[in-house]
């Protein structure tokens, strides 16, 4: 869990960078895959 966690955390960083809405939680966590979320992870870094 800590892993959606921390990718939500960094998918609404980055949305408030670029003036974008973020979706709500659950539909991040349930729209994505466990490698998708460690893509994320690794490229927003």
């Amino acid at each position: 869990m800590d892993m959606y966690k921390e990718a939500y955390e960094r998918y609404t960083q980055m949305c408030e960078n670029y003036g974008m809405d973020c979706i709500p939680f659950y539909h991040f966590m349930h729209n994505l895959t466990d490698d998708q979320i460690q893509q994320y992870i690794q490229t927003a870094k």
